[in-house]
């Protein structure tokens, strides 16, 4: 692909900015969408100016924009893309550097990684976020170009690697090539950068130089601006990926098909908004030359000439469809919950699923997130192996995001283990295993592995498998969704009695 630089014109203006802002098909397929998915996302004033609100026939602009301006959004993008977060950051990540723990620009870069005075961790929560919300982002790792003369004069200015996050809207054009061993290596990229003093600035990446133009707003003109050799030898960007698409450079947003479902409750609400003002606010209809006063107690004046059957009179719904509509909007946030697996973490009212239907809707939460943490994982790798080729050495840490994310109704669960320890169990060994089972359930650690850690001698259990313990769980999830009591669990269920070492609720 042929630079920028070497096809701008000299002396023209608009030819300049076209060239410069030439952009991937893909880009252009999908820019439409990747605005709505932000706008859908942010909310407040960037749904408002999005004007995502369907006008009705023969409605002036007046009232469309009225409508809009009355019209709040009911975010449930945002709110499935934090709980993701939350999940996935819950737990801290494991990370060994290597070599990498001796350098001395370790330190500042995981405490400002953006240098903006943000962590580390806080980017890489940014980068799960837009990852979500867009499908995949741009992580480029790059290095001031300040020539210093030693290590020694570096470190002292503080000149390290950083990393900058570009949403798709703001990544023109890329380009991959597969290598002779199979693997697919970046070979182009340009970037829209900052608007400083109404100029932005375009940023082109190959593998062997990194080339800057100026677009002048005022001016409307283009311009090659400088150009500095690339010393990695290779292009610092990584594409963090939410879900993958059989397009490379492009994933697919896990949170799409909640945005859809979001702007229609935005339809909804404001259907809701009319009917009410139409029922509190009647049309009055009249002739031309009837003179009518509105408020309380108004007057009409008919002239007297007038037929009776042209009598003024008013237009009222009864205001009955409000509650199909809500029910619609509560049908489509049912689909919401559904479709993200987050029925029984964002309901606020009892839930009508079993504690099976729960239990496997758990699971698939979590194998989602265990999804989306090994894109992060595999990402953040690729961050830190460029990071070490800045730093002029090799990465040979490791970076392990968690895999299980301990979703469970855990007042259930420990409502459970309390009824087993409450049951007269003669063995001992099956006391400890509840034990265990509750420790692990509120700490939502390993037992073994939080003794080991803090040093402290787990006494073993032997002779018992684990397995009796979930067993019992499973027959008492089963009764108290049943919604029996304690007494009548025991009572009528002797057989939990045979996993206590053969003694019933009556002691046989």
């Amino acid at each position: 692909m042929p630079y920028i630089r070497d096809r701008v014109i000299k002396g023209s203006t608009r030819n300049n900015i076209d060239i410069i802002l030439e952009a991937h098909d893909s880009y252009k397929y999908y820019l439409n969408r990747w605005r709505f998915l932000a706008d859908s996302y942010n909310g407040g004033y960037e749904y408002f100016s999005g004007k995502y609100l369907e006008p009705y026939y023969y409605e002036s602009r007046d009232d469309y924009e009225k409508r809009l301006r009355q019209l709040g959004l009911d975010n449930h993008m945002s709110s499935v893309a934090d709980i993701y977060n939350s999940f996935l950051f819950r737990k801290p990540i494991r990370r060994n550097y290597g070599s990498l723990d001796a350098d001395p620009g370790l330190v500042p870069f995981l405490k400002d990684a953006d240098l903006d005075g943000r962590s580390f961790e806080a980017v890489m929560r940014d980068i799960s976020a837009f990852a979500m919300v867009y499908g995949h982002v741009w992580c480029i790792i790059d290095k001031p170009d300040t020539q210093v003369m030693t290590r020694a004069d570096e470190l002292a200015q503080g000149i390290r690697p950083y990393v900058s996050i570009f949403t798709p809207e703001n990544v023109l054009d890329w380009s991959f090539e597969r290598l002779a061993n199979g693997h697919y290596t970046l070979t182009y990229l340009k970037v829209l950068e900052e608007v400083v003093a109404d100029k932005q600035y375009v940023r082109e990446y190959t593998p062997t130089e990194i080339n800057v133009y100026e677009i002048d707003a005022v001016d409307k003109n283009g311009d090659f601006v400088a150009t500095y050799p690339n010393q990695l030898g290779r292009i610092p960007a990584v594409c963090v990926y939410g879900k993958r698409s059989n397009r490379r450079g492009i994933g697919l947003s896990p949170l799409g098909d909640i945005a859809d479902i979001q702007k229609e409750i935005y339809e909804f609400n404001s259907e809701i908004e009319q009917i009410i003002r139409l029922t509190n606010h009647p049309s009055l209809v009249k002739t031309a030359d009837t003179e009518a006063s509105a408020g309380a107690g108004s007057i009409i004046q008919m002239p007297q000439s007038m037929d009776p059957g042209l009598k003024p009179y008013l237009l009222q719904p009864d205001g009955t469809n409000i509650e199909a509509v809500l029910e619609a909007i509560r049908t489509k946030v049912e689909s919401i919950d559904r479709a993200a697996s987050l029925g029984g973490i964002r309901s606020i009212e009892s839930r009508r699923l079993s504690g099976i239907g729960l239990q496997t809707e758990f699971q698939m939460l979590n194998a989602r997130l265990a999804d989306f943490a090994m894109n992060l994982e595999h990402a953040e790798e690729q961050i830190w192996r460029l990071w070490a080729l800045w730093q002029g050495t090799q990465w040979d840490g490791e970076v392990i995001y968690p895999r299980s994310f301990s979703i469970q109704d855990k007042v259930n669960d420990v409502q459970m283990y309390r009824m087993a320890k409450q049951s007269n169990i003669a063995d001992t060994k099956i006391n400890m295993i509840i034990d265990r089972k509750i420790f692990e359930t509120i700490v939502e650690e390993d037992y073994d592995v939080y003794m080991a850690e803090n040093n402290v001698e787990a006494e073993p259990i032997v002779h018992m498998p684990m397995q009796t313990a979930d067993l019992l769980v499973s027959h008492m999830r089963e009764m108290i969704d049943a919604g029996y009591s304690d007494e009548e669990i025991m009572a009528t269920h002797p057989e939990i009695g045979a996993l206590f070492g053969g003694q019933t609720q009556n002691g046989q």
